[in-house]
């Protein structure tokens, strides 16, 4: 155990009293009740109860269960003298499905471990619980009596896993899913086909994959093994193929089923492209068609996935059969053709017994009203499909492609407790704001600034195209006013000022230009109303859940991992978790411990850093030096947001053939070290402890040291020469400022030395 892990497990210790913990399991139960005792199990053995009608059906679950596994080994029993007694309601069929009941029960005794559940898959569920039990234990294979009742809130717990833009082989699709079944999810999107490729195998139409995959696709047999694989660890595969857009790998395919732009190659760029299916020919709809018989034949579950997003409608514009097709049906406006094709589909989809799921785009009026719809494009975004009466999905704020902190997703609610409604009695600011980014059309809004009925300050933010956000997290300075938002982007600090700001505003970790300028007030009445308009919408349709998305433009096989754990559990507690989860220090305490749970189910995320620290010392690698850096990039975070894409498509790197060789390519989303030192000041700032502050002092001159110790260690690797100078002068200057690296920030180490220096003050001067 790492000298950072044992720190995070003993964060809540430094003050003193022994204070009782809940047990690190992640995602926490709905309840847990402690019990006075322990169980000691043994590693060689372990006795099994199970009613002998579900014997043979369990064989494959058990051979997948990561619990059973730590045992040489696992037979039947009595159930009076077995150590795991196992009690299920009714064994259902072998493929799970939406709304399956995944509760539990779990009894531990100082004699044995009752299991209990509705289904073979909460059954499954009470294992991965088990597993972390067993992992955490403090004695090994000894486990404190306790009853644990848990039942998911959300029925759909999914991530996507992109495998189109860079290949990701069968190995990484099953470790993947012993991490998703570790952590309670139940669903795989799999998007299979996009503009860069087109990645399974069909009869029906083989040159999809033959001509439009660089010779990388999945066969049938592979498919249906990992279908059945995800099946005995209880998770859905849910099939993504993408029309009538994102369709550059089918056009070059079959340029006949397109509406205009011609391709010659493989589209080896990142974005979005021309080429869409002519929904005006009636070859496009037997495509269709035959590739959904084909994976539906493959993928048993009832959903499939027709993309639907990103639309570029030029080639609809400018064909004049397409327009003929539109006038003649009386479509207004290419959202209406659109639409019309999402209804063509809707109708193949039911056809074969299947529902349809898009992104965003496909809202409409006449949208099938069975169809699930997945946002990507933010909360305003999940409430217009609300408000609409559809089902819905929650993509955005999840998106773990991007590095962002932890604690952003872990406060991303699908379905969000309602808040204490909001109300204005004095407007203080109201400011327009332009925030600069390095890619795309900047992000304009306006401010506005008030006191509540409490004299508490708060903000009204409006976003164009992204609608309204509240927040009450406004601070208020001699030029203006700070406040934090969290936006699509991630957690984003915006400062407008009295009269008019070049303040710099951040996403996350990463600086960007910021301009804002006062206008006049709107009146008290205005605000309140526009107050009222957004706490107050009428929303029929449900959140049935979320998936975190793991797009692949900048990963890779040997990238993947680092991506997705430990920050995959976080996200895993806020989709089964009771919605009242919501302590982020005890996330943290317990992410810590996921860190190195993760490793058990073939976890890389580790493995990959260090392999790429190893490949950069060459022939001068040593034990020692590994050691070294992996403590230096704990200093370091990559830049949030899609900072890093950004800077790829301006080094003209925003395409299949870039390099993804860097360092800041598999560093660690976020340091957990610099998170539990910022705890540590929160404390000291609490107490002004003396300890505390000796403590913290030490860590710092610990910093100091190692830093000083390792200069030529870390110098002699080009990317970390400028972060090396850069966090050498923080540590030494007493009024740091952010310094941005394109290769990895030090901006939260930066704020947390700040922090640091401003409590110690505080504490100092009141004493």
């Amino acid at each position: 155990m790492t000298y950072f892990l044992r720190l995070l497990m003993c964060a809540l210790c430094v003050t003193g009293t022994a204070v009782a913990k809940p047990p690190l399991l992640m995602p926490m139960p709905v309840s847990v009740t402690n019990l006075d005792g322990q169980l000691q199990l043994t590693s060689s053995h372990l006795s099994v109860y199970l009613d002998e009608k579900y014997r043979n059906s369990s064989k494959l679950l058990f051979e997948n269960t990561a619990f059973l596994q730590n045992f040489s080994s696992v037979t039947w029993q009595d159930k009076r003298s077995a150590q795991l007694k196992i009690e299920v309601a009714a064994w259902l069929g072998d493929i799970p499905r939406l709304d399956v009941d995944e509760s539990y029960q779990l009894i531990i005794s100082t004699k044995a471990i009752t299991l209990k559940s509705q289904t073979q898959f909460g059954m499954l569920r009470g294992f991965a619980t088990l597993n972390q039990l067993l992992f955490s234990a403090k004695t090994p294979y000894q486990l404190n009596a306790m009853t644990i009742n848990d039942a998911p809130t959300y029925p759909w717990r999914g991530l996507l896993f992109d495998s189109v833009r860079h290949f990701l082989p069968i190995s990484d699709v099953k470790r993947t899913l012993r991490g998703l079944a570790s952590a309670k999810m139940n669903v795989f999107h799999w998007h299979l086909t996009d503009d860069q490729g087109w990645r399974v195998a069909l009869k029906s139409y083989p040159k999809l994959h033959q001509v439009a995959s660089d010779g990388l696709f999945y066969t049938a047999e592979e498919i249906k093994d990992v279908v059945a694989y995800a099946a005995n660890l209880g998770i859905r595969v849910v099939p993504e193929f993408d029309v009538p857009g994102h369709a550059s790998s089918i056009v070059l395919a079959y340029p006949e089923l397109g509406s205009g732009t011609k391709l010659d190659e493989i589209e080896r760029r990142w974005g979005v492209f021309r080429p869409l299916l002519d929904p005006s020919n009636p070859k496009v709809y037997r495509f269709v068609e035959e590739v959904v018989k084909e994976l539906t034949e493959l993928f048993p579950d009832h959903y499939l996935h027709i993309g639907g997003d990103e639309i570029d409608d030029r080639d609809w514009q400018e064909n004049t059969q397409i327009q003929s097709f539109m006038a003649k049906h009386k479509l207004s406006d290419t959202h209406a053709l659109h639409a019309y094709f999402n209804q063509r589909v809707a109708d193949i989809l039911a056809k074969y017994n299947r529902k349809m799921i898009g992104w965003d785009e496909v809202l409409h009026p006449n949208l099938p009203e069975q169809t699930l719809v997945q946002s990507w494009r933010g909360h305003h975004s999940l409430a217009a499909i609300q408000e609409a009466g559809f089902d819905g999905l929650l993509s955005s704020g999840f998106y773990i492609d991007q590095p962002q902190w932890t604690s952003y997703h872990y406060r991303n609610h699908p379905d969000p407790i309602k808040p204490k409604r909001v109300t204005a009695k004095e407007v203080i600011n109201h400011s327009v704001f332009t925030l600069k980014r390095l890619k795309g059309s900047p992000v304009k809004g306006k401010v506005t600034v008030f006191r509540d009925t409490q004299s508490l300050l708060a903000a009204l933010v409006y976003i164009e195209g992204k609608g309204h956000f509240i927040t009450d997290q406004v601070a208020q300075s001699e030029h203006g006013f700070e406040l934090l938002i969290d936006t699509w982007m991630g957690p984003t600090k915006l400062f407008v000022g009295n009269i008019e700001s070049n303040q710099t505003a951040f996403v996350g970790n990463t600086p960007y230009k910021m301009k804002s300028k006062s206008e006049n007030k709107p009146s008290l009445t205005a605000l309140n109303i526009s107050l009222h308009d957004e706490q107050g919408k009428d929303k029929s349709g449900r959140v049935l859940g979320g998936e975190a998305t793991i797009w692949a433009e900048l990963i890779t096989t040997e990238s993947l991992d680092t991506r997705l754990w430990p920050r995959l559990y976080a996200i895993a507690e806020r989709f089964w978790s009771p919605k009242t989860q919501v302590n982020e220090r005890d996330m943290y305490r317990r992410l810590a411990v996921m860190d190195e749970f993760a490793l058990q189910h073939g976890g890389r995320h580790k493995q990959q850093f260090s392999a790429r620290l190893k490949a950069l010392l060459g022939d001068n690698v040593t034990q020692e030096k590994v050691a070294n850096l992996l403590k230096f990039s704990e200093f370091l975070e990559p830049a949030h947001y899609y900072t890093l894409h950004h800077l790829a498509y301006l080094r003209d790197e925003y395409h299949h053939g870039a390099p993804l060789d860097k360092l800041v390519d598999v560093l660690p989303v976020e340091s957990l070290m610099l998170r539990e030192f910022d705890y540590k000041v929160a404390d000291y700032k609490q107490s002004c402890s003396k300890a505390l502050e000796s403590s913290l002092q030490l860590q710092v001159d610990e910093w100091h040291k190692f830093i000083k110790h390792n200069k030529v260690l870390i110098e002699g690797i080009k990317e970390w020469r400028k972060p090396y100078l850069q966090i050498k002068h923080a540590l030494q200057s007493n009024e740091s400022q952010f310094i941005v690296n394109n290769n990895g920030t030090i901006a939260q180490l930066v704020a947390s030395l700040n922090q640091y220096k401003k409590v110690s003050s505080l504490c100092k001067n009141s004493g």
